[in-house]
């Protein structure tokens, strides 16, 4: 009887102490990260940009709902504890009664320990309750935290993210040598859409800034709205000739934009600015560096980019390589491209229309080779400002109602009405061989584009998605079996 009750006295303070303990420990953190933010939010970022330093009143105040909630949560879960042991020690009163026989021991030990049990399992009930109200505080507190640094109008970083983003960035740079370019850029003539078309024009202007930065922006770099009608990006593991690409991509984006508003089309075009980080350099004087930059932008007539160089603000002519690169291909009428969603919206109208009238489609799939690697030597905004005039070369050589789109990784697909798979194979081998036989300047060095290529007739029992996976895989097996020939012919030519 003895080895009965120590045992089971052992198991139940050991479940209870168990439960007690991993509650306490995940209390104990969510209380420690909810002062930990309250600290953070606490204290402005940047003195002198208090309104987008700050919290709004809505944050301090569902903050402090989540501390009080925490509390109540507190005061309950130890009140329940302490219940819990005060019902234990009596029960111990009871065992030890029985122990020294002032009770009868067999159904009172039972019903001790059937108590007991009961109990345990009630407070082990309530301590998963609280667990589960931590996890509801720990994510309302989270997504405070990502308010807090999202521009609720453009759905961009705000201030607050952005001066974490560029100190986090110096401090690589100073502790591992991982250089960063920054680009800043002001939407020319803003105050003239809030004074003609009213502040709702201007907002949608911002927004539709917003959705383009978010669009054309790598997603290891930071895009943030910096205030008012200001833009900053913070290129990662960028030089300052990286930033130059990616300010004239960016600007020519927001210059193609479509924005919309009370029956007028908007003509949005935005100053921009870049500079490179430089050692011992304070963030404040990279910040003014760029900022000099839209400065010149802006007195050479607005709709530029411009770069500092430690001393002055020079126009970029570096992209213009990019430019005379792109220009090396084949003359082509610039025009813009469908992406996978238009495209395979357009393909399932035309399969329908197939299958009604007989009228065959086939598509060609085109990828760069190598493109991973080019991107990697060169950068991203070279690769993409190649892949856009390799688009605008290939549309040149289709027809009206052919379609173009161009897909992420350096590939297009081209959907091709009414001809046959024999013609269409004829249509991109000569694509293949125009740009394979136009070298591409980039800098001092010259690179020759090589395409591969994959063509697949739609099937009657196809719909859009399957169709394009089968000219894709056609393009994959047919660029192994000729990266296998090549192989062989360089061995044969090595014999």
């Amino acid at each position: 009887m003895n080895l009965l009750l120590a045992v089971t006295v052992a198991r139940v303070a050991s479940d209870v102490a168990l439960a007690f303990a991993a509650f306490f420990v995940g209390f104990c953190g969510a209380v420690i990260y909810m002062r930990f933010i309250a600290a953070r939010h606490a204290t402005p970022a940047v003195p002198s940009e208090t309104a987008s330093g700050e919290m709004s009143a809505n944050d301090a105040a569902r903050a402090s709902m989540a501390a009080q909630q925490l509390r109540d949560l507190a005061r309950n879960v130890a009140y329940d504890v302490g219940a819990h042991n005060s019902f234990v020690e009596s029960i111990t009163d009871q065992l030890v009664g029985i122990e020294q026989g002032n009770a009868e021991g067999g159904a009172v030990v039972m019903d001790v320990v059937a108590k007991m049990l009961d109990a345990n399992k009630r407070l082990q009930t309530r301590l998963e309750d609280a667990e589960q109200k931590i996890a509801t505080q720990a994510e309302e507190i989270r997504n405070q935290q990502f308010e807090a640094r999202t521009d609720a109008l453009t759905r961009l970083a705000n201030r607050r993210a952005f001066d974490a983003a560029l100190l986090e960035s110096t401090e690589l740079f100073a502790s591992k040598g991982q250089s960063f370019a920054l680009i800043m850029l002001d939407v020319d003539n803003f105050k003239q859409f809030n004074d003609v078309h009213g502040h709702p024009a201007g907002d949608e202007v911002l927004r539709t800034v917003g959705r383009t930065l978010g669009r054309v922006v790598s997603s290891g770099d930071s895009a943030c709205r910096y205030g008012g009608e200001e833009f900053a990006v913070i290129l990662a593991n960028a030089t300052v000739e990286d930033g130059q690409l990616a300010a004239e991509r960016i600007r020519k984006a927001i210059e193609a934009m479509n924005v919309q508003f009370g029956g007028n089309a908007l003509r949005v075009t935005a100053s921009v600015g870049v500079a490179g980080c430089v050692a011992d350099e304070e963030t404040s004087a990279l910040v003014r560096r760029a900022d000099e930059a839209v400065y010149g932008a802006k007195k050479n007539g607005r709709n530029c980019s411009f770069w500092h160089d430690r001393e002055i603000a020079r126009l970029i002519v570096a992209a213009k390589a990019a430019d005379a690169a792109a220009k090396s291909l084949p003359a082509a009428e610039a025009k813009k491209f469908a992406n996978r969603s238009i495209f395979t919206d357009e393909l399932h109208r035309r399969i329908a229309e197939s299958r009604r009238f007989g009228v065959p489609i086939t598509l060609v799939h085109f990828r760069v080779r190598d493109f991973s690697e080019l991107e990697h030597n060169y950068g991203n905004a070279i690769g993409m400002l190649l892949l856009d005039s390799l688009a605008s070369f290939v549309q040149s050589t289709l027809r009206d109602m052919d379609l173009l789109a161009r897909l992420e990784g350096g590939e297009l697909v081209v959907m091709l009405p009414g001809s046959s798979a024999s013609a269409a194979k004829i249509v991109g081998q000569r694509v293949r061989t125009s740009i394979s036989l136009c070298p591409v300047p980039l800098g001092d060095h010259q690179i020759r584009l090589e395409l591969d290529m994959g063509v697949s007739s739609v099937q009657p029992d196809e719909d859009a998605a399957s169709a394009m996976e089968s000219a894709r895989a056609d393009l994959v097996s047919t660029a192994a079996a000729e990266a296998q020939q090549r192989l062989q012919d360089a061995d044969l030519a090595a014999v």
